[in-house]
């Protein structure tokens, strides 16, 4: 289930609703988009439920830019999965309540935009700090301590931003590029030209989500057999 998160920025919550139920919000002026900010991109298994399971656990998602999921976030739904219809989702007191909610009034996340290609996955946009401790939680299975690695396969100045031990900590096979195999959550990133890091521009992201578009079937033996193999870019 592909989904995204808002949550209320405290200094734009004027009414003093971020944490009110849906009730209580609707007295004080009702759910203003304009107030809220994206906190994720991604896609995640089973329904709503699971999903604040997941967001109030420490081995969450490592994009995750937010608190613990919670009353008065909502949650978009982002196409008919097998368990929750599409549409936006409140946090109430109790359970959740679809409501109408337009999210192209929401501020983006925070860092640089990256495309995110997870195994078994389509690719998708998310925003990455470019601070160390965000980059390792990128790469990570779910939050937990990770070496960065970054491999340059391609003809312009993107790079693939990955973990360097996944296929050592039995990661799933994700893509296969060249003679290589990549495990893990891979982000494709762009070199600034001065050591650093910069978002992708809007054509590298059509061209990497056109490249990436189709998901690899790689067995753990097919990645487990890539272990040591050292892929240079050209």
């Amino acid at each position: 289930m592909r989904i995204n998160i808002y949550q209320i920025d405290g200094d734009k919550d004027t009414n003093r609703v971020k944490f009110d139920s849906y009730n209580r919000t609707m007295e004080n002026g009702g759910i203003n988009p304009s107030i809220y900010k994206c906190v994720f991109h991604g896609d995640v298994d089973g329904d709503l439920e699971d999903v604040y399971t997941l967001f109030n656990l420490p081995d969450h998602p490592g994009t995750y830019q937010g608190h613990s999921l919670s009353v008065s976030d909502v949650v978009e739904v982002i196409g008919d999965s097998e368990d929750v219809e599409e549409g936006r989702y409140f946090v109430d007191s109790v359970g959740f309540k679809k409501v109408d909610f337009d999210s192209t009034q929401c501020a983006e996340m925070d860092g640089l935009r990256m495309l995110m290609i997870q195994p078994h996955k389509t690719p998708i946009v998310t925003y990455v700090k470019d601070e160390l401790d965000s980059l390792q939680m990128a790469v990570s299975d779910h939050c937990e301590d990770a070496y960065i690695e970054y491999t340059y396969p391609f003809d312009d100045d993107c790079m693939v931003l990955g973990n360097e031990e996944a296929k050592l900590n039995g990661m799933e096979g994700n893509r296969r590029l060249g003679n290589s195999i990549y495990a893990g959550p891979i982000f494709i990133t762009r070199d600034d030209g001065v050591g650093g890091l910069c978002s992708l521009t809007d054509e590298q992201v059509l061209k990497y989500s056109e490249m990436f578009a189709e998901p690899h079937d790689i067995s753990p033996e097919e990645t487990q057999a890539d272990v040591g193999f050292t892929f240079y870019g050209w």
